[in-house]
């Protein structure tokens, strides 16, 4: 892209909008002034990704805000619904399980590792094995549903409950045994006992339990007294950090020149109930200025703050943030950077936390932005292809003799895999078995929506750098007439599985990568993953013909 002029730029507060030949954004960002800040991305000396930035936009756009705090919000709620991928790309480690608490009309409870910010999500729990036993133990006290959807509707039809009604284990709203409001109380209790109101019940019960006691009534305190066993074993997870029984939200920042890891604890009268592990690649790492309040709005539009958050970093907009998050949550938050006390031993503790993650994220370089775009520059550089293949597109085919012919279209971007972008296509254009010819007419029905002007489909509509196919010679030249077809200035390669051969077009002998190159490991992973998407629906199809 070529540099804008200063006067076509807004010489007030707003955001900028970085934009790629589609005209979807690449980039947003927010300025005090537009003037001041866009040029910069212009200058000679800057860092590797604004160039790889400005070499892939085609234009910028501006929306004029009336301050900068105004400004923040909007660059806030634009990332959120575009997700421009050069700005704060969220990282969860998702990996950790969760109780998690659907938001329905009767709410179900059930184990999950995937995170959905419609649903309420308690957690996380160090393995599976002890988030189900303290949902287990729970629901011995607060017996919400635990059945799919599924099961829950198949009874409500029969208006027969299953075991766990039987056993005290559901209230049965499948057959409308507990009343909406009740039900209600149960859930919200449940809620209450995992963001840190555990002693509540546990005080409770053991209120019960005396009383019962004094009243010789020692069946029903033998009740009270399981029930307390069952809260009790039920917040075992829960970490002690603090005497104090303070809530807080501490979050401990370690930035590193490529990437930043944000660790955020989740406490509650004492005890960590959860906590939120995230790593971003912002344009500039050193300018937490930048994204840190986006940080801040992220971890907590899910997760509800307590009334201190304590953030490791000093930075600007802190009461914008203050006032936004005590407007969304309907209580008065504040943001702090302690220097001493055991506040500040909470944030020490919250850095030694993200300062492990770094080493875990050390580990799982070939993720690393950067090093993805290095392998993608050595990939251009050994087979002399004309651009980066920053998109590529592989192909396979897939059959079982004459029947189930399947091929398959897989993207990688930015040496990433984009399943959202992954299509498939059902051979169609003639009878029995022939993988050239299947590779001919993916290829042809592919290529023939690059020059729809009305394209809908994102991953049809995008040019590839690169065409990988899987095969040989014969691969190749099959689909190197479909691109002559159309006219079409794409880089094209197949790769053989037995050598790992790499066969070019205008050259007789194929190519050999070394063993231990990563763009050899780059072709071979998107090359992998066509042959799989293939044979998975191969399967499908058959799956389908032995049920009928």
């Amino acid at each position: 892209m070529e540099k804008i002029a200063n006067k076509e730029i807004p010489n007030e507060p707003g955001i900028y909008i970085f934009k790629d030949n589609y005209a979807e954004p690449l980039y947003v960002g927010k300025a005090k002034n537009l003037r001041k800040r866009v040029p910069s991305y212009f200058a000679k000396q800057t860092s590797w990704k604004i160039k790889r930035l400005i070499s892939e936009a085609n234009e910028v756009s501006f929306v004029v805000a009336k301050n900068e705090a105004d400004a923040l919000l909007a660059e806030y709620s634009f990332i959120q619904e575009y997700k421009p991928k050069y700005n704060v790309q969220f990282k969860d480690d998702k990996s950790y399980p969760y109780v998690t608490l659907t938001n329905e009309e009767w709410p179900r409870a059930y184990i999950s590792r995937k995170i959905n910010s419609k649903n309420n999500n308690f957690g996380p729990f160090p393995f599976v094995g002890s988030a189900k036993r303290s949902l287990d133990h729970l629901i011995n006290i607060f017996p919400v549903r635990t059945c799919t959807n599924t099961v829950f509707n198949r009874h409500q039809k029969l208006n027969k409950p299953c075991l766990l009604f039987d056993i005290e284990k559901c209230s049965g709203p499948c057959i409308e045994a507990i009343e909406k409001v009740e039900y209600t109380k149960l859930t919200k209790k449940l809620k209450d006992f995992y963001t840190g109101k555990s002693d509540k019940y546990i005080n409770e019960k053991k209120i019960d339990m005396k009383n019962y006691s004094q009243k010789q009534e020692y069946e029903k305190a033998n009740q009270a007294k399981n029930l307390i066993n069952h809260l009790e074993n039920a917040r075992t997870t829960q970490t002690l950090l603090v005497d104090n029984k303070k809530s807080v939200d501490v979050l401990g920042v370690d930035i590193d020149n490529l990437d930043v890891v944000i660790s955020c604890l989740l406490i509650r009268n004492g005890r960590i109930i959860g906590e939120v592990k995230k790593t971003l690649e912002p344009i500039d790492t050193s300018d937490y200025n930048e994204y840190l309040p986006q940080v801040i709005l992220s971890v907590f539009s899910e997760n509800e703050p307590s009334e201190e958050i304590l953030v490791s970093h000093n930075f600007p907009y802190s009461e914008v943030i203050e006032k936004e998050l005590s407007k969304k949550w309907s209580k008065k938050i504040k943001v702090k950077t302690p220097q001493r006390g055991w506040k500040k031993d909470l944030l020490d503790t919250a850095i030694m936390d993200a300062i492990e993650i770094r080493r875990v994220v050390n580990f799982r370089r070939r993720t690393d932005l950067e090093f993805r775009s290095q392998s993608l520059e050595q990939l251009k550089n050994n087979l002399s292809l004309k651009n980066i293949p920053y998109r590529i597109e592989a192909y396979d085919i897939s059959n079982l003799g004459d029947k189930y012919r399947v091929g398959s279209m897989v993207v990688m971007e930015d040496g990433i895999c984009k399943p959202s972008m992954y299509r498939k296509f059902h051979i169609k254009s003639f009878e029995g078995q022939d993988d050239f010819r299947s590779m001919e007419e993916v290829l042809f029905r592919r290529l023939k929506r690059l020059n729809k002007n009305n394209e809908n489909d994102k991953s049809f509509k995008k040019t590839p750098d690169l065409i990988l196919v899987d095969g040989g010679k014969g691969q190749l030249s099959s689909v190197k007439g479909v691109i002559d077809h159309f006219e079409l200035d794409i880089d094209l390669v197949a790769i053989a599985k037995k050598e790992e051969e790499l066969f070019l077009p205008n050259r007789k002998e194929p190519y050999l990568l070394n063993k231990d190159s990563e763009a050899l490991f780059l072709l071979q992973n998107i090359r992998d993953e066509a042959h799989r998407f293939a044979l998975q629906e191969n399967r499908r199809l058959r799956a389908k013909e032995l049920s009928t």
